[in-house]
């Protein structure tokens, strides 16, 4: 019999899990980690964000947690945790591609857009190897003697003392365990442990974004800047080089991601609007990515030479539904972390700092009203907290998606995200301190801008549904006016010819 007690039973030992796990431990709490599967393991949700590392640093100075501070820069990380594969990331990647016909751009960047996000390589955001990132985290829970029990079946999750405490039932590797604890946190992602327990309703209905993927992990795979470049088209005037980036392909109805890593090794998949592209169960993954593949020439010339490596060799993942919503995320003895309360797409790489957000708000509620009366209010406004900023991406994201087929209207809708970002950023930055920055992910929480976002986003509706090329220039106008108050990174300027060099962050 394997027994464990804690305060805090923390479900999942992905860098989520495992880093609530050891901030739950530094504010004096006794911390119990609980992983199905062990490390090294796949995982997606690969790609960081200025607004991920300016988080994590925090996170790790408060807490006392200075091994995690090469995770922060992409010079810092290479240095120091070599054996920790990342790739560089200085911002994203937007190019446009017609069915039937190969990529093609002009002097203006008409199919292109580039945004920077940081300002040099040695300062440069960073692509999460998940399976040596995920490793990392857990071995630091147990480098600082927390409680880790990964290959741990949990059968049972039974509410004790009026639900103000948790008896758990499982086993390892053939051996019964036993746990008990005062607080549950689900960092399980997709399983969904403790929602699934508590016997919650999880829904796809509120959600105005409706994708699912294809994905693997590719070898020998062609850099887009060489198809440019072999295609004739001047690169120099990228403000940096675009597959050190989030690079998004876009495609009719559907847009495909391409992150690099140092090893070679390249995450790469398909994310399907399913109300233009539905599922057809007649086609393996592999087919229906063969497929796809073959309607733009110049992506099938890119994955000619690759190879699937991962996560099983020679086969793509094929997903259901990617948006998921819990119907509660909080509760009086138990709480998730964002991935598992509400999930959207990853179109503007927001999964990875949206979650460290999560975590820094749960654990200053932890660390402030643990065993006191107002920690219950304090965990219901962290779930409306979690419930806004899901909602605020879901906006985004899915007017985003309406757009995919116009990349004019495409290019100037997705400023809304970058003007919500770098608003996040500065206003992080002037208001860090030891109490931690209170306001929500991409100020969800500001009324003027999410008015603004509604505004543009009803037009971007109308102009999805007309059968017309026009009003491109008008809705260009309309964004710039409608970001202005939060424009201080020159979006929206004509004159960059969607090659956006001087939106990074404040770099300290």
């Amino acid at each position: 019999m394997i027994e464990a007690d804690g305060d805090v039973v923390v479900f999942g030992s992905s860098f989520a899990g495992s880093l609530t796990a050891l901030i739950a431990e530094r504010i004096g709490l006794r911390p119990v980690l609980v992983e199905k599967r062990s490390h090294p393991r796949f995982a997606l949700g690969e790609s960081s964000t200025p607004v991920a590392d300016m988080v994590l640093r925090d996170l790790a100075l408060r807490y006392d947690l200075p091994r995690l501070l090469p995770l922060t820069k992409y010079g810092l990380w290479r240095r120091e945790l070599p054996h920790v594969v990342c790739g560089r990331k200085r911002g994203f990647s937007f190019f446009k591609h017609l069915p039937g016909e190969r990529f093609r751009t002009d002097s203006r960047h008409a199919n292109e857009l580039l945004v920077t996000a940081s300002v040099d390589d040695e300062r440069s955001d960073t692509h999460w190897l998940r399976s040596d990132v995920d490793a990392y985290f857990a071995a630091e829970v147990e480098r600082n003697s927390i409680p880790h029990l990964d290959r741990t079946e949990v059968t049972a999750i039974v509410p004790e003392r009026a639900g103000r405490r948790w008896r758990l039932t499982g086993s390892r590797d053939g051996e019964a365990v036993r746990i008990a604890g005062d607080f549950l946190i689900d960092s399980t992602g997709e399983a969904g442990l403790v929602g699934r327990a508590l016997g919650l309703e999880r829904t796809s209905l509120a959600f105005e974004t409706d994708s699912r993927a294809l994905y693997a992990h590719f070898e020998g795979l062609t850099a887009w800047r060489d198809m440019m470049t072999s295609a004739g088209f001047d690169t120099a005037d990228h403000p940096f080089d675009c597959d050190a980036a989030a690079v998004h392909q876009i495609l009719h109805g559907a847009w495909m991601w391409q992150l690099r890593f140092d090893n070679g090794v390249t995450s790469a998949g398909l994310v399907l609007d399913n109300r233009r592209a539905p599922p057809n169960p007649a086609l393996s993954a592999d087919e229906e990515w063969r497929h796809r593949l073959s309607r733009y020439p110049s992506l099938a010339e890119q994955f000619a030479q690759a190879r699937i490596v991962g996560p099983s060799p020679g086969r793509l993942v094929r997903t259901g539904r990617l948006q998921r919503r819990w119907s509660a995320c909080a509760g009086p003895a138990s709480s998730m972390v964002p991935a598992p309360g509400g999930s959207v797409d990853a179109l503007f790489s927001s999964g990875i700092a949206q979650s460290l957000c999560g975590i820094e708000r749960l654990a200053s509620i932890l660390e402030r009203d643990w065993r006191t009366d107002r920690l219950e209010g304090s965990l219901a406004e962290y779930e409306r907290a979690v419930f806004s900023e899901t909602a605020f991406v879901d906006e985004l994201v899915g007017g985003s998606f309406r757009l995919l087929d116009r990349f004019d209207l495409f290019a100037s809708f997705s400023m809304l995200y970058f003007a919500a970002a770098t608003t996040y950023e500065r206003r992080r930055a002037e208001n860090s301190g030891r109490a931690g920055y209170r306001g929500q992910f991409l100020c969800a929480d500001d009324a003027a801008l999410r008015a603004s976002v509604a505004a543009v986003s009803a037009r971007a509706r109308e102009l999805a549904a007309a059968e017309s090329d026009a009003g491109a220039a008008d809705f260009a106008a309309a964004v710039a006016l409608a970001i202005e108050p939060f424009n201080t990174a020159g979006l929206c300027d004509p004159r960059a010819a969607n090659m956006y060099c001087y939106t990074a962050a404040p770099v300290e």
